[in-house]
């Protein structure tokens, strides 16, 4: 059983079940948020494949076979997701679903999950402060910026891995605007650009034409 001191030298630890707390929240909601449970644990999995796996690969090479294990759940649970996601969004090819079979299975898969990433999170205590924080806001920006909807197929690990990562985020950010889908995660803001001279002109605020023209002399 994972201590509680154990988690708490690991600031990820708490980010990782908020996320799997929010998802369970959107699975057990009376509206049926179950598209937010969808995009919440598609973020989460991805994040963890692509900022935390590899540290705890690299370091700590003899939980190789818990690591192992915890990517075939996460396999698992992806699958499950895109059987979810095709139904909710009406596709005739996803597999019947009779009493809310899969929302269930759901459920008892994040619970197992969660285990699992406890485990790995703990055996990360003795990371120093700087990698521990390292983590955190690697997560964050995977997190925002990362994929969007399950994808159990295709590599998940080393330079192909990496590039397909990049790839499914552009793709997914492109698909959530044209299906207009309300994505709950934490978005950070881009600084906004001041509007130079030209683009006051084509906005027709008329400044360009207020400015003072500067002649050159002969």
């Amino acid at each position: 059983m994972t201590h509680p001191d154990d988690l708490t030298r690991i600031p990820l630890a708490e980010t990782a079940a908020a996320a799997h707390q929010r998802a369970r929240a959107a699975l057990a909601s009376p509206d049926h948020r179950v598209m937010d449970a969808v995009v919440w644990l598609s973020a989460h999995l991805s994040a963890m494949e692509h900022v935390v796996y590899p540290i705890v690969r690299t370091n700590l090479p003899t939980n190789r076979e818990r690591l192992d294990e915890q990517r075939r759940l996460t396999r698992r649970i992806q699958r499950t997701l895109r059987y979810l996601e095709q139904q909710w969004a009406g596709d005739g090819l996803a597999p019947p679903d009779p009493g809310d079979l899969l929302p269930r299975q759901l459920t008892v898969l994040i619970a197992e999950h969660e285990k699992g990433e406890e485990a790995l999170l703990t055996s990360l205590s003795g990371i120093t402060d700087e990698v521990a924080q390292d983590l955190v806001e690697r997560y964050d920006r995977a997190i925002g910026h990362g994929p969007t909807r399950p994808h159990p197929h295709g590599p998940h690990g080393g330079r192909l891995g990496r590039l397909t990562y990049a790839f499914d985020a552009a793709r997914d950010h492109i698909l959530d605007v044209l299906d207009s889908r309300h994505i709950p995660l934490p978005r950070a803001r881009r600084p906004q650009r001041p509007v130079g001279r030209w683009g006051r002109y084509v906005l027709g605020r008329g400044e360009l034409m207020d400015e003072p023209v500067t002649r050159r002399q002969p």
